[in-house]
């Protein structure tokens, strides 16, 4: 799970923050397609780990920490420094670091999804197409409501403590498997990942508070008021077993676009939350004829303009 560090880069953003990324560019990548891949809360760039192999060869592709996750530092102590347009706003000052001046294309995994959706309503010009995997929904599902609940903050600091002692690793171990459990389902826990996440929120216990940061001044309700604002190709990716975030809470904000004049789909396949996890192949099909058809129709706009 964690060699992908072993080729990573700290990328220095316009605003002097940095991120850690994973970067694969084709020696000849003209005419491919920029992908920049975000994850989900909590979550880092080694979520992508399965979807990488399958889309590298049609894209050039970065992988980020968002800041407050993974190996990336936080910006700021406040929780502001973890809004949606804050991480927006993040993730395309990455994509100017990595020299992608042209319109890039955005996959966001979960809160990645919402990340993904508020770069593409502020930043219409450097989004080229959205491809949102059981994204953040046009409600607050129950997990978020937990953890915007005031003093949840102060709990993350106390479990975060925790998870600095040796000696509760037992405990802290049962405690992480039976909240992944929920993000897993239907698919078992893989203890690879679990030990994974246990290492490290040993090492950076402040990511809990990240957790509850980026819950907080209502994400979905704005990414609900934001979807009109889309113009770019959008497809929705959810699983049809998705028990952290059902279908039912992200298919409102593919209507809003399409009722707004916008491109959207809406695909459900087999599968829980984890489909970046457990159905990456049938997810990288769906992303390569997504990325192409945006593509083909971006190519014929332009032949038609001119």
């Amino acid at each position: 799970m964690t060699r992908l560090y072993a080729d990573t880069v700290r990328l220095k953003l316009e605003s002097g923050n940095e991120v850690e990324a994973f970067v694969r560019i084709a020696a000849n990548g003209m005419g491919r397609p920029k992908c920049l891949l975000l994850h989900g809360n909590p979550g880092s760039l080694l979520d992508w780990e399965q979807l990488l192999p399958l889309l590298a060869g049609v894209a050039d592709i970065a992988l980020i920490d968002l800041p407050g996750f993974g190996k990336s530092p936080r910006a700021g102590a406040g929780p502001e420094f973890m809004s949606l347009d804050r991480l927006a706003e993040y993730t395309i000052a990455a994509a100017n670091a990595l020299g992608w001046r042209e319109p890039i294309f955005l996959v966001g995994h979960s809160h990645g999804g919402g990340v993904a959706q508020a770069a593409a309503a502020q930043y219409p010009g450097r989004v080229a197409g959205l491809v949102l995997i059981g994204t953040l929904g046009a409600s607050a599902h129950a997990s978020y409501r937990l953890l915007s609940l005031p003093g949840a903050a102060a709990v993350a600091r106390a479990v975060g403590r925790m998870f600095r002692f040796e000696l509760l690793r037992p405990l802290n171990c049962a405690i992480l498997r039976a909240v992944m459990s929920d993000i897993s389902s239907p698919e078992p826990v893989l203890s690879e990942k679990l030990e994974h996440e246990l290492s490290s929120l040993s090492s950076r216990p402040e990511i809990l508070v990240s957790m509850v940061h980026v819950t907080l001044g209502r994400p979905c309700r704005q990414l609900s008021s934001s979807a009109s604002a889309i113009r770019c190709p959008v497809l929705f990716v959810h699983g049809r077993e998705d028990a952290l975030v059902p279908a039912r809470r992200a298919r409102p904000i593919h209507e809003r676009i399409l009722s707004a004049g916008g491109r959207s789909q809406f695909q459900i396949i087999r599968g829980g939350h984890l489909l970046i996890n457990y159905q990456a192949s049938e997810l990288a099909k769906l992303v390569i004829e997504h990325l192409r058809n945006s593509m083909n129709t971006a190519i014929g706009n332009q032949q038609v303009g001119q």
